[in-house]
């Protein structure tokens, strides 16, 4: 070995003092360094499980009946139909969504629109069941409108959808 490489180990090991510091103990090196990361998997979980909350989701309210029956089918198509006030303030107008278009029920020319748009649906899927979703104050008559024409247009079984009471 050269000269000076023998004088560079003397210096870092002269009176017993070291360049770097080595622990004896491995606390660090346990469980216990994972636990911050454990925090915030926790917390990232915990945010994700309650991010349906913090949003708030645009959209009407239906107020289903309630009902003691929970059996029922799962249907292909859905129709929801809303009482909404009129003119006046004891008259209410009706008006039913399906397929993403809006059809008043006091007109017949949207009835007429409904009854096509029900027919075209029936053909794309003749064994599609077909759900109504009526807001408690639409009128039984129109709800029942509503079975006669889906059973004209073709579909097999139409459900009238109602909420599930509490036991």
């Amino acid at each position: 070995m050269s000269q000076d490489k023998v004088e560079d180990i003397r210096l870092h090991t002269v009176s017993g003092l070291r360049t770097r510091f080595f622990p004896k103990n491995r606390i660090g090196h346990g469980l216990i360094s994972l636990a911050p990361w454990l925090d915030l998997v926790l917390l990232l979980v915990l945010f994700l499980l309650l991010q349906t909350h913090f949003v708030l989701q645009p959209g009407v309210l239906i107020r289903l009946p309630t009902t003691r029956f929970s059996d029922g089918s799962r249907p292909v198509m859905a129709l929801v139909v809303l009482s909404v006030p009129g003119e006046s303030e004891k008259a209410f107008r009706e008006i039913a969504f399906f397929d993403d278009a809006r059809y008043r029920l006091d007109q017949e020319r949207y009835r007429d629109a409904l009854r096509e748009a029900l027919a075209a649906r029936a053909r794309k899927r003749p064994d599609g069941d077909l759900a109504i979703l009526a807001d408690k104050s639409v009128s039984h008559g129109t709800i029942m409108t509503l079975c006669d024409m889906a059973r004209d247009a073709g579909i097999g079984r139409v459900n009238v959808s109602s909420r599930e009471s509490a036991p």
